[in-house]
């Protein structure tokens, strides 16, 4: 009887591998990465000023996996995407939003507004950029991460989001928002709902970045001056001590992450950075000797270029008002940001394309954003506005180090990046109107969402929009599609 039981047991061995091989193989294909082949396609990299013609990009997952000229081998089972010649290039990076400030009505619309129309804002802001090409962005101040989380989740369409979570300023900066005096924090609807914060002393500052931690922030956003629309913190203003600013860059350290400061005025951004601050939201009043620091500490510098570029500035009703108090501040801007161009371009810092959009959303979000690509390309070159948006906005994004949500390659199309890819119609090296740009601002025709020149949206492997097959074709849905559709 033994001897039976050993010889059935030998017989199972020896049987085993055989009885298993197409079990292996059948679970083996079951978890193969779902793959994307794009053929016939001309690459920006993100990088380079030259497309790459006739090349092939394979997607497995959400990321790249092979980028090579000609035929590319792919899974039988692989979503195949002719890109007719077209370009195929990055998703494009804004790397300073304000998605739950973009309701009307300036500070009083957000002091006003309810804890659940900021959030709704948001999502329309998130799907309105998407639909534009913008595959991440970066919130600079009053967002918490609940969206980011419905967004990352695959429930709702919407970019990547860096967030800065609460904007913290000291009392009378440029990020008080009490419209009395007298009322306290938890009278206040922004400071009571966590999407601005006033922190007076290093104590409160380290508490005060700690609490946008718990908030899901990457980066820490402090206040250093004053600005256009702060009606308590004149543009001359200087803001925050130096051990203020230390107590945020230590703090901001034990999470791996940097501090980014709102500062116009050369000198605090000469402070700021040599008090370990790595991005200069705005700066435009920047000396030469300042943009020189400011490569030398391998920072960034994310100004908003219409506002001191384009006179379309004073058509807008509030800051084109001779009345507001908002209008001496624009000609002081654009006064002392007169040389910020020529600085630029002679010194050549990290510099991001950032839109800065408060207080609209829809169609006026969408001719702010449109216009700004073009005075960038118009002043810096078709090249260095794309790389803003593309390949330095990636580089900007790895600056939250071991805390970055996302921590693969971004703004550019190499092997091992994540899957964010546009599909446009020509060159946008040659034509940055490819990808929406207009040299009209406040007097541009109102344009639907989305850009009809971007046939194809991919964000993190998944297709969000295919214009590349016609209409009548089974899996067509029209403009921005739901995650999962192609």
């Amino acid at each position: 009887m033994i001897r039976t039981q050993i010889t059935i047991a030998a017989f199972l061995v020896g049987c085993l591998p055989g009885l298993l091989a197409p079990i292996s193989a059948f679970a083996a294909e079951e978890t193969l990465e779902p793959q994307t082949l794009f053929t016939n396609v001309n690459i920006f990299d993100g990088k380079n000023d030259a497309l790459a013609e006739g090349m092939s990009v394979l997607v497995e997952g959400n990321l790249i996996k092979e980028v090579a000229k000609g035929e590319i081998e792919a899974h039988d089972d692989a979503t195949v995407i002719d890109g007719g010649g077209r370009t195929l290039m990055p998703g494009l990076i804004d790397s300073h939003v304000h998605f739950y400030l973009s309701m009307g009505g300036g500070r009083i619309g957000m002091e006003t507004s309810r804890w659940d129309y900021f959030p709704a804002m948001g999502a329309a802001a998130a799907q309105e950029w998407l639909a534009d090409g913008f595959t991440t962005v970066r919130d600079m101040g009053g967002m918490l991460d609940g969206l980011r989380k419905v967004v990352d989740a695959g429930l709702l369409d919407g970019p990547r989001m860096y967030l800065a979570g609460s904007t913290i300023s000291q009392t009378s900066g440029h990020g008080d928002t009490l419209l009395d005096g007298q009322m306290g924090p938890s009278e206040n609807n922004l400071a009571r709902l966590g999407l601005f914060v006033v922190a007076d002393g290093p104590e409160e500052v380290r508490k005060a970045a700690r609490k946008s931690f718990s908030y899901g922030a990457t980066i820490i956003k402090i206040m250093m001056g004053g600005g256009v629309a702060g009606a308590k913190s004149p543009m001359f203003a200087s803001q925050y001590t130096d051990a203020e600013i230390k107590a945020a860059v230590k703090e901001a350290a034990t999470r791996d992450v940097y501090v980014a400061a709102h500062i116009y005025n050369d000198d605090q951004i000469k402070r700021a950075l040599n008090l370990g601050v790595k991005t200069i939201e705005h700066g435009q009043f920047i000396s030469e000797e300042s943009a020189i620091l400011l490569k030398e500490k391998g920072g960034f510098i994310s100004p908003f270029l219409a506002s001191i570029v384009s006179d379309e500035i004073f058509k807008h009703p509030v800051f084109g008002n001779k009345n507001s108090f908002e209008y001496p501040r624009v000609l002081e801007m654009k006064e002392n940001a007169k040389n910020f161009i020529e600085i630029m371009k002679k010194v050549k810092p990290k510099m991001v394309f950032s839109s800065d959009i408060v207080n609209s959303n829809g169609v006026a979000s969408r001719q702010h954003r449109d216009h700004e690509k073009w005075v960038f390309a118009d002043q810096f070159g078709n090249f260095e506005a794309l790389k803003a948006m593309t390949s330095v906005g990636g580089e900007l994004a790895m600056l939250s180090g071991r805390s970055n949500p996302y921590p693969h390659k971004l703004g550019v199309i190499e092997a091992g990046a994540y899957a964010d890819i546009l599909i446009v119609d020509g060159n946008p090296l040659e034509d940055i109107t490819v990808i929406g740009a207009n040299k009209e601002w406040f007097t541009a025709p109102p344009r639907e969402k989305g850009i009809p020149t971007i046939r194809v949206i991919m964000k993190n492997g998944k297709l969000y929009k295919n214009l590349t097959v016609e209409p009548s074709h089974e899996s067509y849905r029209g403009g921005l599609q739901p995650s999962g559709y192609s």
